[in-house]
């Protein structure tokens, strides 16, 4: 850990999961834990960390941890089952869930509610595929729009906008699964470094295949995505207003892996933080707005996939997960101050 830092192991794949008050949940942890998100619990201050379950031949799904307003752990039970190999995913504006599966012509999206239970297949994609990461731009002027990328040598990165009827139903869970919507492709430019989005799949296709191929961690704020190109180690970042790109490497002293999931934390340093995929080294690190590359945590133990990075709300904790042993911790810094708005007593390389 950096200097600041204090963490403790939450669950671990296979065993129950024990809470604060010491008494233990009534199912196993699961397995190859993977992309996560905190979701806000509506009435108590409490929140929900979904974890998904990179597990194959439909034993991935879902796995929800649920906090009280201090962070002490006081449940666990799977929202999920039955999906195969649920990679990434992300939070919808309404406070769900998105969970991706990476299984090929059969690969979903699926949308999970912690709060109720309520799970459905989602229409984000318009086909299966090897799907990792999503994300939504609430700022457009012409309508919330929403992002998926695939973990593909031909992965386009599709945008989808809903019909405009799916927003006046009045129930947030039709937004996603109402027919009609439109589907589009990133398109790529290097010439002006411009993009556009095509209704051709197959030119999203061939762009991703050119400059962006196996794209995983995306995330949108203030009009700007970001997403990770994992095998040529690129960070693209798309000025959605603007209608520009630009692309950075994540080359940098020891992050030197496959970057995964990206989250981003708003404070005064703008903090771009990353978990790496592969190898021994399987670090947590941020980019701040300078673009400098920082070590926050050092895997040092693990050989595994670093995933499942998220925040509580209040921005007090820092959830990760290293994938094999499905160990996921709880990360504060020492001083009593949230992660947001200061780097956390980082070490540079």
């Amino acid at each position: 850990l950096s200097t600041g830092l204090d963490c403790k192991l939450l669950t671990t794949g296979g065993q129950r999961v024990t809470f604060a008050d010491g008494s233990r949940s009534s199912g196993n942890m699961h397995s190859r834990a993977d992309g996560a998100a905190v979701i806000p619990h509506p009435t108590d201050n409490g929140w929900y960390y979904t974890s998904n379950s990179e597990a194959s031949s439909g034993g991935g799904g879902v796995g929800t941890l649920r906090f009280a307003s201090n962070g002490d752990l006081i449940g666990y039970e799977r929202s999920l089952t039955g999906t195969t190999r649920n990679c990434g995913g992300g939070r919808t504006p309404w406070n769900t869930w998105v969970s991706c599966e990476e299984d090929g012509s059969s690969g979903r999206c699926h949308e999970v509610d912690p709060d109720t239970g309520y799970t459905q297949q989602v229409k984000v994609v318009a086909q299966g595929g090897n799907y990792e990461s999503f994300a939504y731009d609430d700022q457009d002027p012409d309508g919330t729009r929403f992002f998926t990328t695939e973990d593909d040598s031909y992965g386009a990165l599709t945008r989808y906008t809903p019909h405009p009827n799916a927003f006046l139903t009045g129930n947030s869970k039709d937004i996603l699964n109402t027919n009609n919507g439109v589907y589009e492709y990133l398109v790529l430019d290097e010439n002006d470094m411009t993009f556009t989005w095509s209704t051709s799949m197959t030119a999203g296709q061939a762009s991703a295949n050119a400059l962006f191929p196996y794209s995983e961690g995306i995330d949108v704020h203030d009009r700007l995505l970001n997403f990770i190109a994992k095998t040529t180690r690129r960070l693209f970042t798309l000025d959605l207003l603007q209608k520009t790109w630009t692309k950075t490497s994540t080359y940098s002293g020891a992050f030197n892996l496959q970057p995964d999931q990206i989250a981003r934390v708003i404070g005064e340093g703008d903090i771009l933080y990353f978990c790496e995929d592969g190898g021994d080294a399987c670090d947590i690190h941020g980019r701040d707005s300078t673009g400098k590359y920082f070590t926050i945590v050092e895997g040092a133990m693990y050989s595994t996939e670093s995933t499942g990075l998220a925040f509580s709300p209040d921005g007090m904790f820092m959830y990760v997960a290293f994938q094999s042993n499905s160990n996921i911790y709880s990360f504060w810094r020492t001083d009593g101050l949230p992660f947001n708005g200061t780097v956390a007593e980082t070490k540079y390389h």
